[in-house]
């Protein structure tokens, strides 16, 4: 399968690939643009046989620990060209309904792609959420994206892209729904959805909403 199209400028379908461990169990989760423009079912291979399969034409990858959680998430330069590496902070909301953060930063001598939990976090000495590169928040049982921040500092760096990526791979990677937008969003929102490969996953404009950046800082 060739991955030559720009995911960020075609709306195309993706292709999940499951890899199974030596007790077939997921250890890893990667998404590729579809050969036929369709989301197909997941394909659900041996490591090796799913290793071969995606090659180097992987848009998002996934790793998956002993239960089933999701370790690390990476965003592939092909979709973000200028974000910088990223690891992140998961921050789960017991709701109802059950909702999930993911908090974006850079550095810290944290690996790249990692999730960490609450108490991972709170190794990471000098971490606070004002040095956050973006946030993005979804409800996991529906794959509803709801809200999608991007610090001032990092505008213009795909970052939406590397979040919104991140997001949706998490989703398919725990087996719940593909990630998609409701029809609420700002209007630097609504400018990045149509400029996007996203935005036919996304339901039409009934709302604007107000930014979400303090007045002072746009």
């Amino acid at each position: 399968m060739s991955s030559s199209a720009d995911p960020r400028d075609v709306p195309a379908g993706l292709t999940q690939v499951v890899a199974l461990g030596e007790d077939d169990f997921p250890v890893w989760f990667a998404v590729l643009l579809s050969e036929d423009g369709q989301d197909p079912p997941p394909l659900v291979l041996p490591a090796a046989a799913a290793a071969a399969r995606v090659g180097d034409d992987w848009l998002t990858r996934a790793r998956l620990g002993e239960q089933g959680e999701v370790t690390s998430l990476e965003v592939s330069t092909a979709v973000a060209p200028k974000a910088p590496p990223v690891w992140f902070a998961e921050i789960p909301e017991a709701g109802p309904p059950r909702a999930i953060n993911l908090v974006a930063f850079t550095g810290f001598d944290v690996p790249s792609g990692s999730v960490l939990d609450r108490a991972a976090q709170a190794e990471v000495p000098g971490l606070s959420g004002e040095q956050q590169v973006g946030a993005i928040r979804w409800y996991p049982d529906t794959g509803e994206m709801d809200q999608v921040y991007v610090n001032p500092d990092w505008r213009r760096r795909t970052i939406a892209m590397v979040l919104v990526g991140a997001c949706a791979t998490y989703n398919l990677a725990i087996g719940k729904p593909m990630g998609w937008g409701d029809g609420q969003r700002t209007a630097m929102g609504d400018r990045w959805v149509a400029s996007s490969g996203w935005g036919h996953r996304a339901a039409e404009l009934i709302n604007l909403a107000p930014p979400m950046t303090p007045f002072d800082q746009r």
